[in-house]
C-alpha cells in the first residue's frame, strides 16, 4: 500500500507541478517561430519588428515579448541545467510564478532559481552560466522541470549572453473578449509570415510532453506491480493462515457450519487484513512524500483524497480476489479428516 500510494501521489505531482510555471504565464496564445513546438528542444527566435504585425491581427488585445534560453550553470562545482527567462519590467513580463524566499525580482547582477535547485545552493551563492556570474538572491516554485528548472535574471542581464539585438524569443498574445482563442490563433498563423501560434494549454503540454511520455509510463507500470505484489502478500498471508486452521474449519465444518459461512470468515480477515495494510501503509506513505520531498526537491508527491478513496477501494477488491485460493481450499476440506489420529 505504500508503494502504490507514493507512486500515485508522484504520478499526480509530475501530472500537474511540471510545468506549472508555463501555465501560471499570463497570456491567451503563444506565437513562436514557424517549425518551434517546445522551449526546451526547438527554440524559437522572431523579430521584434513582427510584434506590430502581430498587434493588426483581428482579436488581439495586446501583446508582450517574452526572452527565455535554456543553459548550463554551476556554482561551486555543482552543475545545473537552466532555463533562463528575461523579466522585462517595461513590459511586465517574465516574473516568477511565486518567491518563497528572498527578492521577489531579479536585479542587476541577480538570479532567482526554483526551489527544486534549493539542495545545491542557498541565497547568496554565486552561480556561473555563459561565462557570467549572478548572485542568487531568492528561490522561486513551480518551475520544476525533473531534468532543468525555470529562473530568471533581468532582461539586460540576458540580452548580454543571447546577443540578439532587435529579437526576442516568443510574443504572449491575449485575446480580446468575444473573440474565440482559436480562431485568433488561426488569424496570427494565416496573416503574419514565418510564425506559429498556439493556445497557451497546448504550449504547456508541448513542453511537458517529454516527461509525460517518457517517465509517467514507467510510473503507471510500476503501481501496477505494486497492486500484483499486493495481491499476492494479502493472498498467500491469508493463504497460510487458513492452512494452519485447517483443523479448525474442519471442526466448524463438522458441527454444521455450511461452506459459505466459512467463506465469510476468510473474506472478513482479507478484508481486516487489507484494511490494516492500507492503514499503515497511507501514512507511512504521507511521511515518505514529506520527507523524501525535503531531501531530493524533484520528488514532487500531491497525494489527492480521491487518490486515497480509490485506492482504498482497490484494496478492498485486492483483499477479496486474495481470498479465492483459501476459499477453494476450504471446499474440500473433509470433517472427517480432523477426527483423525
Amino acid at each position: 500500500m505504500t508503494l502504490i500510494i507514493v507512486l500515485t501521489g508522484l504520478y499526480q505531482g509530475w501530472s500537474n507541478k511540471i510545468g506549472e510555471y508555463i501555465r501560471s504565464v499570463p497570456a491567451d496564445i503563444w506565437v513562436m517561430q514557424l517549425g518551434s513546438e517546445n522551449m526546451f528542444h526547438t527554440p524559437s527566435t522572431l523579430s521584434l519588428s513582427e510584434q506590430a504585425d502581430i498587434e493588426k491581427v483581428n482579436g488581439v488585445a495586446g501583446i508582450k515579448p517574452f526572452s527565455a534560453r535554456r543553459l548550463a550553470a554551476e556554482s561551486a562545482g555543482k552543475a545545473m541545467d537552466l532555463y533562463v527567462v528575461a523579466y522585462d519590467q517595461a513590459n511586465d513580463s517574465g516574473k516568477p510564478k511565486s518567491v518563497i524566499g528572498g527578492n521577489s525580482l531579479p536585479g542587476p547582477g541577480e538570479i532567482i532559481i526554483d526551489a527544486s535547485q534549493s539542495k545545491k545552493v542557498k541565497i547568496g551563492d554565486k552561480i556561473v552560466a555563459a561565462g557570467r556570474q549572478f548572485k542568487i538572491t531568492g528561490f522561486s516554485e513551480g518551475g520544476d522541470l525533473v531534468t532543468s528548472s525555470f529562473a530568471f535574471v533581468a532582461k539586460n542581464e540576458l540580452d548580454k549572453i543571447q546577443e540578439l539585438p532587435g529579437q526576442t524569443n516568443y510574443f504572449l498574445v491575449s485575446v480580446k473578449p468575444g473573440f474565440s482563442t482559436d480562431k485568433v490563433v488561426n488569424n496570427i498563423k494565416s496573416e503574419v509570415k514565418d510564425v506559429d501560434a498556439v493556445i497557451s494549454q497546448k504550449f504547456a503540454d508541448n513542453n511537458t510532453k517529454i516527461v509525460k511520455d517518457n517517465f509517467l509510463p514507467v510510473i503507471f507500470i510500476l503501481v501496477l506491480i505494486g497492486v500484483a505484489v499486493g495481491i499476492a502478500v494479502i493472498g498467500l498471508t491469508i493463504f497460510t493462515s487458513t492452512i494452519e486452521k485447517s483443523r479448525e474449519y474442519g471442526v466448524l465444518k463438522a458441527i454444521g457450519l455450511k461452506n459459505r459461512q466459512l467463506y465469510n470468515i476468510v473474506i472478513a480477515q482479507a478484508l481486516l487484513a487489507g484494511v490494516i495494510g492500507f492503514g499503515i501503509g497511507a501514512g507511512l506513505a504521507f511521511v515518505l512524500g514529506k520527507v523524501v520531498g525535503s531531501y531530493v526537491p524533484q520528488f514532487i508527491s500531491q497525494i489527492r483524497f480521491f487518490d486515497v478513496m480509490w485506492i482504498l477501494a482497490l484494496t478492498l477488491a485486492m483483499s477479496i480476489l486474495a481470498a479465492i485460493i483459501p476459499i477453494r481450499r476450504l471446499a474440500h476440506i473433509d470433517p472427517a479428516e480432523v477426527f483423525k489420529s
